[in-house]
């Protein structure tokens, strides 16, 4: 098996994107990233030039990310988006978990696109927050409702080890659990996991804070995990780039960045 995995990055630098997409972009591969989720500025000009300014930086193109709405009203759209930018995954990032009724329509709708993308040769992955783990209908959890009512080969997870924890789980334990359906996690840290809803939760670098980052990622290598995705939802008291930087350092001096 192997122990280490490449690191992409995810948000966090958007700032600094917006003044300079090109010299952040180098900044980060420079740091040791090698793929970036954050897509949407390679649709500005000519996409193909894009991709392969990106590539030759040294970074890849990770993922391209939906809504539900948009997979089911223009999934030809999404598959020509994601074909374009040459990203192996198609990523949703919210569904809401107010009923077992809902999340079985949910799952219905993840399950026909997510059908649909494979036969392209993509990934359709549900990105999780907390409300799946801490959402529970008859003892079963939101996200083992996904799980169990979509068949394997068409919807796939982009756990994020920091909400799973918020959200009562343990990442460690979800990983092993749905080892085969994860091609990528979201790595960052909380302070705590006790804070009274997701607005107020205080973020800090990887390493820095209570999430399992060493055993989650050891346990998504072993899972199968293709990428580990840094990010942090809000700065705490570092900047962005040396947010980024430090959360890289700590994979790498951990042994975990490849």
């Amino acid at each position: 098996m192997n122990k280490k995995v490449k690191i992409g990055l995810i948000g966090l630098v958007n700032e600094e994107m917006k003044k300079d997409v090109w010299g952040t972009c180098k900044k980060i591969a420079d740091i040791g990233y090698k793929g970036i989720e954050s897509t949407s500025f390679l649709f500005e000009g000519d996409v193909e030039e894009n991709v392969e300014r990106l590539k030759s930086i040294g970074l890849q193109p990770i993922t391209y990310s939906t809504t539900k709405e948009e997979l089911v009203s223009n999934i030809d759209k999404v598959i020509k988006n994601a074909k374009k930018i040459q990203v192996p995954h198609v990523s949703v990032w919210y569904g809401p978990t107010e009923s077992k009724e809902q999340l079985l329509k949910d799952a219905k709708i993840y399950n026909q696109v997510g059908a649909i993308l494979s036969s392209e040769g993509l990934k359709l992955c549900y990105h999780n927050h907390e409300h799946e783990f801490n959402t529970f209908f008859n003892g079963v959890s939101a996200i083992d409702i996904l799980a169990e009512y979509t068949d394997p080969n068409n919807l796939y997870f982009e756990l994020d080890c920091a909400w799973i924890t918020f959200g009562g789980a343990d990442p460690v334990y979800v990983l092993n659990k749905m080892a085969g359906r994860v091609p990528a996690i979201h790595i960052k840290d909380i302070k705590s996991a006790n804070y009274p809803n997701r607005e107020s939760v205080v973020f800090t670098a990887v390493g820095t804070g209570i999430v399992k980052t060493v055993e989650s990622v050891e346990a998504a290598i072993k899972a199968g995990v293709e990428w580990v995705i840094v990010e942090q939802d809000r700065l705490h008291n570092l900047t962005a780039m040396e947010t980024a930087t430090l959360s890289y350092l700590f994979l790498k001096e951990v042994g975990l960045a490849l």
